[in-house]
Parts: structure tokens; sequence; C-alpha cells
């Protein structure tokens, strides 16, 4: 639409011109100045044109950024969206906490507690600390997130890792018109019938691109399921930042040592293989993003240019060619799932650049004043028609398309 109305104005302005110019005869060709038949020009500009489109599609993927096993994998690290379940390890004299002998074997039970005393120059003996003992099978360092993790029978902790699969929603962007500037050069090769006058012309000019979309999409939830044996003890308590571990250790004469009681329970560091689940549920997640396109694009252009006088002063001039259009984007997708339980969202942000050379056209229509023998402004129209790419990020995709560019120019042009 944008196309066929230009190309009608186009039409229309040149037909007017050329009816003017068959009935006068060339009497503004005689101008005085040492520019005044100089055959070379440049124009320098600016350009606002309207934005690329842009149709993002594909969206809401939030993947899983935690490490899982299977219990195939035996003591392994494993850390959850609501939690994790580290292997542990003895500890030694720089722990603070230590659990073993010179020669590095465990002196502590294994299953039970284990104290930690200083003793005094005077030979007192203090304890100073009070921990549970390493246990082969169990870990000591572990977290979880919620109360609800409690499964249903009290006796173990569920752990969860959630992840969002797109189902192809997509949203339109919202186009950002975009300033740019523009270098020509033209070059007089002759001259038509009354004060008509043929020009080949070459440009370059550079433009931005800007287009975002916000909002909510939804999509397809998935959750994996581990459950941790508690090893026949109740959980222990939950608080705001997660599951604390040590409290402080109370003295005999009334002062304390910070975290030195260690509160936990031994849980089980492999899961229950026969609790493993992984469930999808369609449509089952909410997932709210921002995508945006930012880049910019050099658009090189070359093709025969006609213009004419009105008055003195006055002309206008008419361009059709060929033009070439490179192409560098930024796609960035920032996305952020949701779930209940959960304390903070689960967000992924990822970016992708891509550069693409498209070919096309370009139409210009502009009106001239020739202020001095050697300088001049414009002001006008352009159209430009290129083609559309498809640039793709973690799976989600934009269809970049800049067919169908209409926009306004103007600027200085200098003899030569």
């Amino acid at each position: 639409m944008k196309k066929r109305l230009f190309l009608t104005l186009l039409a229309a302005a040149l037909s007017a011109t050329w009816l003017n110019a068959a009935e006068e005869e060339d009497e503004y060709s005689a101008e005085l100045g040492f520019y005044a038949n100089a055959r070379n020009s440049l124009r320098f500009g600016f350009r606002l044109v309207g934005g690329a489109n842009v149709n993002f599609s594909n969206l809401g993927s939030v993947p899983f950024t935690g490490t899982i096993a299977l219990a195939s994998a035996g003591e392994v690290d494993r850390t959850y969206s609501n939690g994790l379940v580290l292997k542990d390890i003895l500890r030694g004299p720089l722990s603070g906490r230590n659990e073993v002998d010179a020669n590095g074997v465990q002196t502590s039970t294994p299953g039970g507690r284990y104290d930690v005393t200083v003793t005094s120059d005077t030979g007192v003996v203090t304890v100073v600390g009070n921990y549970l003992s390493f246990t082969p099978g169990r870990t000591r360092v572990w977290r979880y997130d919620s109360p609800t993790q409690l499964n249903a029978t009290g006796s173990g902790i569920v752990m969860n890792a959630f992840s969002a699969s797109s189902n192809g929603a997509s949203l339109d962007g919202k186009e950002e018109a975009s300033t740019g500037v523009e270098i020509q050069m033209e070059r007089i090769v002759g001259k038509l019938a009354g004060k008509w006058q043929v020009s080949v012309i070459g440009g370059i000019a550079l433009s931005g691109i800007s287009n975002k979309q916000a909002g909510n999409v939804s999509s397809n939830l998935k959750i994996v399921a581990d459950t941790f044996s508690l090893n026949g003890r109740p959980a222990p308590a939950v608080f705001a930042d997660g599951q604390t571990r040590f409290t402080n250790f109370p003295l005999a004469d009334g002062t304390f040592v910070a975290n030195a009681l260690e509160t936990t329970v031994a849980l089980s560091s492999v899961p229950d293989a026969a609790s493993h689940s992984e469930t999808t549920i369609i449509g089952g997640a909410n997932v709210a993003g921002v995508w945006k396109v930012k880049g910019a694009y050099y658009v090189m252009k070359v093709g025969p240019e006609i213009r004419t006088n009105f008055a003195k002063d006055f002309g206008i001039s008419a361009s059709v060619g060929i033009a070439g259009a490179y192409v560098g984007t930024s796609y960035t997708a920032a996305e952020s799932l949701t779930v209940a339980g959960i304390a903070e969202p689960l967000t992924a942000t990822e970016t992708n650049n891509s550069s693409k050379f498209m070919p096309g056209f370009y139409a210009n229509l502009d009106a001239l004043w020739q202020a001095n023998d050697r300088t001049g402004f414009f002001a006008g129209a352009s159209f430009e028609q290129f083609g559309d790419y498809t640039q793709s990020v973690g799976g989600r995709k934009a269809k970049i398309d800049l067919g169908g560019t209409a926009g306004i120019r103007g600027g200085i042009t200098i003899k030569f």
C-alpha cells in the first residue's frame, strides 16, 4: 500500500513537471557563477524512515539451569529449582569442625553426632560445638525452600526442576521510526527535451532498527520431581532464605559459639529411584518477557535521476534504481517463569547477533532550492523495498521485515 501510494504521487508529479517543461523554453539554463555549469554534486542529509516490522514467535522458553541426575548416578551434586543436595565429605581440621585424625581417618561415629572441644593451658577441656557425623549414603549439605516440599507421608523432601517450553506463542513487535544519515553523489550526463536534465546517482545511507515487545505468554510447564528420604527423622525448619543448617552453641558460662550447633537432618544423598517423575502440563506456565531487536542497516543505491526547474531557483527531481541493504541486528529475549513455592522467578536471557545482505530497489522524490550557484537544499520523500529474514535465539524466532519502508529526507547539496 505504501509503495502504491508513493509511485502514484511520483507519476503525478513527473507528469505535471513534464507538461510545464514542454511549454516553456529553457529560460533558466544560463545561470551565472563559477559553479553554475558544474556537472557533479554531493548531497548530505538526514533521513527519517519507518522502522522494520518484526514478528516474535516461539516465545516462552525458560530452560532449567540446574544439575540433576538419576539415582543410578550415585552420590553426585544435584541442584534443583527449589533446593539442592550435594555430595558430603569428611570435615578436616581447616573447617573448624574436624572429624578426622592425623591420618585422615574418621573419628566421628556414622549415623551419630560428635563434639568439637578445646583444651585450656590448665588442661580444662571445653565442648565448643556439636555436629552431625559423616554417614555414607547421606548428606549434611542440602537445602529446601518450602514446607510444601515435604511428601505426603512426611518421610522425605521432594525436589523439583521446573522449566517452560514454547507452545508456539507469538507477538508482533512495536516498531519505532528510525533516524539516519545519507550521502549521495550525482553526475549530470545529459538533457532531455525542454528543461529536463538526466543524471546518474549513487549513494549510501545508514539507519537504525529498533523494535520490541513485552508481555506474558502461555507456555508448557515441565516438572521433574525426585524424593530424598529423611531416614525417619522430622524435616528441619525452613526460613525465608532457605534451610538454616547451624545455630549458636551455648556454653556453661552463658555465652555461645556462633554457628557451632548443627541443626539439620542428614538426608539421603541419592533420590529414591521409584520417586522420579517427569510431567508436562500443556499451557501450564505463564512466562513474562521482553523481546527486542536492535541494530542498523546500510543502504547502497545507484540509479538514474531526472530533474527540472519550475522557477529560477526551484526544481523537482525523481530517481528510481537498484539498492542493497546490509543489515546487522541483535535479538535479545529476556523471559521469567513464576512457579508457586519458588521465592524468585526462574529467568533466562539470551542474545544472538546476525547479519544479512538483501537486494532491493529505491525511489526518491525531492523538491530542490538552489540558494546560490554552488549550494542548495533539498527535501522530499523516499521509498525502499527489501526483503525479510529470520533470526533465532534459544528456539525463539524473530522475523525482521524491511519491505516497503517509506520515509522523508532532507539536507544540503554542494556542486563541484
